[in-house]
């Protein structure tokens, strides 16, 4: 079993309403490149939240300048990095068919979806991508 870790979930939440807008900008706007801006985000944060520096900088500021108590919450490190990994993954998907030209329309409809489920993850504290690593756990997970 991995070790659970402790984030500030006020930070997490600035990051994910961060690339939630930065994602639905490039939809409304039809620039592929916030939607790479965005992919690219997660996937830095899938291997270490040390390089995440949107968190940081939140967590930083929140921390030493506003000088605010953060209310801890004890995540898996696993959890983490596959809600990560699989946003990274539906995001880069959807630049990639939007670079090459296939299937734009399918590739837009990825990116909206994929960002209202990050901003309602980031408002509203339910993540999909959480949930999922939650239900493969129980199904894959054997006991010793």
């Amino acid at each position: 079993m991995q070790q659970c870790t402790i984030y500030n979930n006020s930070s997490l939440n600035f990051f994910r309403a961060f690339c939630g807008f930065l994602a639905l900008g490039g939809f409304l706007f039809h620039n592929i490149w916030l939607v790479l801006i965005t992919g690219l985000l997660f996937l830095v944060g899938t291997f270490s939240m040390k390089l995440n520096f949107i968190y940081q900088i939140h967590n930083y500021f929140s921390n030493k300048v506003l000088k605010q108590e953060f209310e801890p919450i004890p995540k898996d490190s696993g959890e983490l990095r596959f809600v990560y990994g699989f946003t990274a993954v539906c995001f880069l998907a959807s630049f990639f068919l939007l670079y090459f030209g296939k299937y734009t329309t399918f590739a837009w409809g990825l990116d909206v979806l994929v960002s209202f489920l990050t901003l309602l993850a980031s408002f509203a504290n339910i993540c999909a991508a959480a949930f999922m690593y939650i239900m493969f756990k129980k199904i894959f997970y054997k006991k010793a």
